[in-house]
């Protein structure tokens, strides 16, 4: 079936700076696409590494002192604030599981529970569910029983578990291998028709590939 809008669809994991990054400049451009529907899919990267068999930049140390200076090169030029954590990496089975159940269950506010900066900016680790707590609560209007309903289902709700895994294995078909990776297909396409963009610098590529405007990483922070 044809699709009648063009679509991005975003898989991520908070683990990785690229798509911390990539989410900030990526909700900046889309001001700018009202005709393309978004999507943001959590995954949890490391099993899309391991069932690959391929392995992080952070595994090589050559590797890991390029994506920290280069991510503080595309902080300064695009005006988002990064810092790299002291603890690196963390396991995110459980924000993400939350990521999950919000995605279910608070559509409305489920963007901005992404869009945190506890790790990246704070250091804050946010594998700890008391981390995931404070961090929502501004959110949630300090509902610390909601809060925790939904740490309870992320660490017991079987549904939201299989949902989570579903959606790695569905990131695994696609031939997504890393994060963060864009899905984007057109308006018309037919389904299995989405074009893979890979990391947070593919944005005028993607933006070429749907016709619609893009205004370059030094003009993207007067969006």
């Amino acid at each position: 079936m044809a699709a009648a809008r063009a679509s991005i669809v975003c898989y991520y994991d908070l683990i990785s700076p690229y798509t911390y990054m990539g989410f900030k400049l990526f909700n900046r451009f889309r001001k700018q696409w009202p005709n393309v529907d978004v999507t943001f899919r959590p995954m949890l990267l490391g099993g899309v590494m391991n069932e690959i068999k391929n392995q992080p930049l952070f595994a090589f140390p050559s590797k890991k002192s390029h994506m920290i200076a280069d991510l503080d090169r595309i902080s300064k030029v695009t005006g988002v604030p990064f810092t790299f954590p002291q603890k690196f990496p963390i396991n995110t089975v459980l924000p993400m599981r939350v990521l999950t159940a919000l995605q279910v269950y608070e559509a409305e506010k489920y963007e901005q529970c992404i869009d945190k900066d506890e790790y990246f900016i704070n250091g804050r680790d946010i594998s700890q569910a008391d981390i995931i707590s404070q961090a929502l609560s501004p959110i949630f209007s300090t509902d610390t029983t909601k809060i925790e309903s939904y740490l309870q289902r992320a660490s017991q709700d079987q549904e939201i578990k299989k949902m989570f895994k579903q959606y790695t294995d569905e990131a695994i078909a696609k031939g997504v291998f890393g994060a963060p990776t864009f899905l984007v297909r057109q308006a018309g396409a037919k389904e299995g028709e989405e074009m893979l963009f890979f990391g947070s610098d593919r944005f005028e590529m993607m933006a070429a590939t749907l016709g619609v405007p893009y205004a370059g990483l030094t003009s993207v922070s007067k969006l």
